[in-house]
């Protein structure tokens, strides 16, 4: 038996041959999350102090509008209610992803994450349990 059929599912089950992702070492990064009820959304901010350029997958930033197109994992609202995920706004499959945001050593890439991510914007604003848990994973960028 052909030992290559073995080392072809080794590939594609430990993604070896295409190179692995490197994370970002948590002191290569900050983050700071601002609640700011008054505008109905939280306000976020991403610092590198890494020496080489760090990436995000763009599916796990906000858009401009503050929303997540599809969705995202790492955020979790906190309210009365239970726990919230922020609503995909868009049903589009990105195979392989949908891209990077890349930030350059040194640089803050700022952002928000809109109450209205989770559902009615006037709810959330004001429930007094409401607290936003939002998971920040860059990974040093291949090129």
């Amino acid at each position: 038996m052909s030992r290559l059929p073995v080392v072809i599912l080794l590939c594609v089950a430990t993604t070896a041959c295409a190179g692995a992702i490197r994370w970002a070492e948590p002191q290569d990064f900050s983050f700071s999350m601002v609640d700011n009820p008054k505008e109905k959304r939280y306000d976020i901010a991403l610092t590198s102090s890494a020496t080489a350029p760090l990436c995000l997958m763009k599916e796990n930033w906000p858009a401009e509008d503050g929303t997540f197109p599809t969705g995202d994992e790492g955020a979790v609202l906190t309210m009365t209610t239970g726990l919230l995920q922020p609503k995909a706004v868009m049903t589009a499959y990105c195979p392989g992803g949908c891209g990077e945001v890349r930030l350059e050593p040194g640089q803050t890439m700022r952002s928000t994450i809109a109450y209205a991510a989770f559902g009615d914007a006037e709810i959330v604003a004001v429930d007094p349990v409401r607290s936003l848990s939002f998971r920040v994973q860059p990974f040093y960028c291949k090129r």
